[in-house]
């Protein structure tokens, strides 16, 4: 390996490996998401179907973050490990697998809006796309993959939003899951991605130096449209949270009316 080489994985990492085959992974995933769809009983409706495939989605990204705390040492003061695409031998190498798992998931998902009214949503076409951009560029340029694989945990908060709405006719377990859902999304998505979101930014300065340095102009405008693409999603989930705490007050509200009148 040459000196050049050592230097600039002191900043991008070495995974994920040129061996890996990125974008058969990610075929393989669509394909077996649609599937998944497929096989569904045709009784069900779209909407329901995409919310059972999310589901699984969801459950599978969770267990593979929690897998890797449980597995492998955490480092997100190193900046190769955190804004890189990480390093060989710590774990890090599998963070592809997941990765490319869930942007399967997201092509499909999207294809799915576009083809079913009743799916359609546009804060979260505009989230897949979002995020879509980022992954893609993560896995083909290392910059920000790490972090893409942290990202994966918040969609905890899915698990109860999807519940919730397939048990909408049964109320009690409605009533269960909208709370579970307030609860995850305050907890993974604003907490926990806010944790994730810190250690990035904060080594944000030193990454770009050290691309700038090394005369790494690509690698420093990948990291630059990253951040404006993670701090997008950072919005848009304060909007959402902004959204649920008004519908938390409104409902609280009209309870009050009602319990007056």
């Amino acid at each position: 390996m040459s000196q050049n080489d050592q230097l600039r994985i002191q900043y991008m990492g070495n995974t994920p490996s040129s061996n890996v085959p990125i974008m058969s992974l990610i075929i393989i995933s669509t394909i077996i998401n649609i599937l998944l769809y497929k096989i569904l009983p045709s009784s069900l409706s779209p909407f329901l179907k995409s919310h059972i495939i999310s589901t699984i989605h969801a459950f599978i990204s969770v267990v593979s973050v929690v897998n890797f705390f449980f597995k492998y040492e955490i480092n997100f003061k190193q900046i190769n490990r955190i804004l890189g695409g990480g390093i060989s031998g710590t774990g890090d190498e599998i963070m592809v697998y997941s990765v490319c798992y869930s942007t399967g998931y997201l092509i499909y998902d999207l294809f799915l809006m576009f083809i079913h009214k009743s799916v359609r949503n546009n804060s979260a076409i505009i989230h897949h796309i979002v995020i879509l951009i980022s992954i893609l560029l993560g896995l083909y340029s290392k910059v920000g993959h790490s972090c893409h694989f942290y990202y994966l945990a918040e969609e905890l908060s899915t698990i109860p939003l999807n519940l919730k709405t397939i048990y909408r006719n049964q109320p009690r377990l409605h009533h269960i899951f909208s709370l579970l859902f307030v609860a995850s999304f305050f907890l993974s998505r604003l907490f926990y991605g806010s944790i994730i979101f810190f250690y990035a930014f904060r080594a944000a300065p030193q990454f770009l130096k050290m691309a700038w340095n090394f005369h790494d102009i690509t690698s420093f405008l990948i990291a630059f449209i990253q951040a404006v693409l993670c701090v997008l999603t950072r919005l848009l989930n304060i909007y959402w949270a902004l959204l649920i705490l008004k519908k938390i007050f409104s409902k609280n509200l009209s309870e009050k009316k009602k319990k007056s009148s």
